[in-house]
């Protein structure tokens, strides 16, 4: 999978309560390039992964997968508190990369695609 990631991410299991996240940014070079996540269904719930680790399909697929209801987000699933002391809560900010295409005015032409 060539960098930069694509902006579409469905996890294979609930992450902070959620499965599909848009990558709002990223950075880094060779092994240490990480990815900022936000679900798509809750703003606050975001993450900061290893590229590596959102590379390995057993863990995340590219793209939103289509997933029944109960699969999405089961009704059994509490909302979880995110800690400000955890490192990958706290470093992953909302900031949109120039590429994007999240931003106002959005240059369309030099945008990351979806998948």
């Amino acid at each position: 999978m060539e960098w930069p990631p694509p902006k579409a991410w469905t996890s294979t299991s609930l992450k902070e309560g959620f499965r599909h996240f848009v990558a709002i940014n990223y950075g880094g070079k060779g092994i240490q390039r990480w990815v900022n996540l936000v679900a798509v269904l809750d703003g606050t719930a975001r993450l900061r992964l290893s590229w590596k680790e959102l590379k390995d399909p057993s863990l995340w697929n590219v793209g939103w997968q289509k997933l029944s209801r109960e699969d999405a987000n089961p009704i059994s699933a509490q909302f979880i508190s995110r800690d400000a002391d955890d490192p990958n809560y706290r470093e992953a900010c909302l900031h949109a990369s120039l590429d994007s295409g999240l931003l106002i005015p959005c240059d369309r032409s030099s945008s990351r695609g979806w998948t």
